[in-house]
């Protein structure tokens, strides 16, 4: 009887152990929610709000929109070290990380010297 206990009670530890484990674990949507891009400014647009910026570690370029309240980080730069800049403190040539939206799929733009850009939009807060 004793054996039947200590087995049972066992079993209910361990599956309340995965099931623990299970619902800890990062859920994929959450996850896949946002991308970061470092890279180098190109070209402002400043009527637009928006940012060229040429990845580091690949040659892709990105086509970032800041809407009003998106944060970023200048890594290289004039003002990098302001605690939060904002879409008027950056300059071309600075070098910036900013945390974007992931999209479901890949919006592609035309730039007006034939290069393709990927569009993104920056996300607000940190």
């Amino acid at each position: 009887m004793n054996t039947a206990r200590r087995s049972i009670s066992l079993a209910a530890s361990v599956v309340l152990a995965v099931a623990s484990l299970a619902l800890a674990a990062p859920k994929a949507e959450a996850s896949g929610k946002y991308v970061s891009i470092a890279g180098q400014v190109r070209k402002i647009d400043s009527k637009q709000r928006t940012l060229l910026v040429a990845d580091r570690s690949t040659e892709k370029l990105y086509l970032v929109n800041m809407p009003e309240g998106a944060s970023l980080k200048i890594t290289w730069g004039r003002y990098m070290r302001m605690a939060e800049p904002s879409f008027e403190n950056v300059f071309n040539k600075d070098r910036v990380e900013i945390r974007c939206y992931r999209s479901d799929s890949e919006h592609l733009a035309q730039l007006e010297d034939g290069r393709n850009a990927i569009k993104l939009t920056a996300a607000s807060g940190k």
